[in-house]
């Protein structure tokens, strides 16, 4: 657990900004389709919105997860190249 703490504090500034604004893209992106799967569930019960929802929603979070260890492999790789 300590060695995930070191590693995330020291990130490269850059890195660290684009997995910043990565992760606040999917975080949105998340958003929105949890409100799509809201109107699903309280408005309209049409197949297509639950789907799109579910697909959205999974999207966003295999991104979220890419952007935390693309961010690091590429600090790491970087680090190494100095």
């Amino acid at each position: 657990m300590k060695y995930l703490k070191n590693l995330f504090y020291n990130l490269d500034e850059i890195d660290l900004k684009i997995m910043k604004i990565g992760i606040k893209i999917c975080f949105g992106i998340l958003i929105f389709s949890v409100i799509l799967l809201a109107i699903y569930l309280l408005a309209v019960h049409n197949f297509f919105l639950y789907e799109l929802g579910l697909t959205i929603l999974k999207l966003s979070s295999y991104f979220f997860v890419e952007f935390i260890i693309c961010g690091i492999v590429a600090d790491m790789v970087k680090k190494q190249l100095d």
